[in-house]
Formats: C-alpha cells, sequence, structure tokens
C-alpha cells in the first residue's frame, strides 16, 4: 500500500476516533452547575407551589363554613323578620276596631251594669272584637261599672277585655 491510500484510510479512521474520544469526555462543568442549579430552583418553586395550594384550600374550606354561616343567619334573619311581620300585623289588627253603631253603645251606657255585664259576656262569646269596641267606644265610668259587675262573674274575660281596650284605645 502505499503512503497516499493509507492517508485516505488513516485519515477518516483517526477522525472517528477523535469524534469518540471527546464524546467520552465529560460536559463542561460551566454546563451542570447550571442545570443543578435550575433542577435546585425548580423544586424551590415546586415547594411554593405547594405550600400555595394548601393555602388556598385551607382558605376555601374557611370560605365554604363562612359561607354556610351567612346562610344560616339570613334564613334566621328572615324567619325573624316575618315573625316581627306577622306580630306587627296582629298588633295593627287587634288596634283597628270594627265601627260600632253609637246608638249600642249609648243603650249599654244607659243600661244597669248588673244587667250589661251578662249581656258583654255573651257579645264577648259571639265576637270578642265587638266587645272590646263597644267598650272602648263608652264613656270611661261606665265601661268601669260594668267591667267591674264582669269581673264578679268572669275575672278572666273582664282582664282580657280590659287589656284589649288598653292596647286599642287611641293615646290621647
Amino acid at each position: 500500500m502505499n503512503a497516499k491510500s493509507s492517508i485516505w484510510i488513516l485519515a477518516p479512521l483517526a477522525l472517528s476516533a477523535g469524534v469518540i474520544w471527546l464524546s467520552a469526555q465529560a460536559p463542561p462543568a460551566t454546563e451542570g452547575v447550571k442545570v443543578g442549579e435550575l433542577a435546585e430552583k425548580i423544586q424551590v418553586r415546586e415547594k411554593a407551589v405547594t405550600q400555595k395550594e394548601g393555602e388556598l384550600r385551607q382558605m376555601e374550606e374557611r370560605l365554604s363554613t363562612l359561607q354556610g354561616t351567612l346562610e344560616r343567619d339570613r334564613a334566621d334573619l328572615v324567619a325573624r323578620e316575618k315573625a316581627l311581620q306577622d306580630a306587627t300585623a296582629k298588633l295593627e289588627a287587634q288596634r283597628t276596631r270594627p265601627p260600632i253603631d253609637i246608638q249600642i253603645i249609648r243603650t249599654y251606657e244607659n243600661m244597669d251594669p248588673l244587667s250589661a255585664a251578662p249581656a258583654l259576656k255573651e257579645l264577648a262569646a259571639l265576637n270578642q272584637e265587638v266587645a272590646v269596641s263597644l267598650l272602648a267606644g263608652m264613656q270611661a265610668k261606665k265601661a268601669a261599672h260594668i267591667l267591674d259587675q264582669l269581673a264578679l262573674k268572669d275575672a278572666k274575660l273582664a282582664a282580657i277585655l280590659s287589656e284589649k281596650v288598653g292596647i286599642t284605645r287611641p293615646k290621647e
């Protein structure tokens, strides 16, 4: 073999051996440090993200609890408001008296209290609001005499009628 042909054969072999030798060498130290630093930064960020996710879950749970409490409180307020409206309506119904003919009021006023008391008791048994309106429309002294006689026979009814007259009588 001649020298020229052996160069042509040995040159590619030498180049191949050089490439193999270079590829077997360790990567430069500067690139290895950068990859390690990047991996460390990624781990730190992953820990921070995991911690933030945990905090967010806790906040969501607390928010859910608070929302449930708010809903219960709102339902309680609605129930109380309804009860207050019902009580107000009931009070207004008690304060408004059915109109009574003045002639009937004068008739009861002119009756003897001994006779008026049983009649008022029967009237209250039929319609208590009318009995209250009747007493409220009477002169105070005459109504007192009738209630006095009624109290002797039925103190509880006299107390109920007195209370309702007190509630319905307009303030002067």
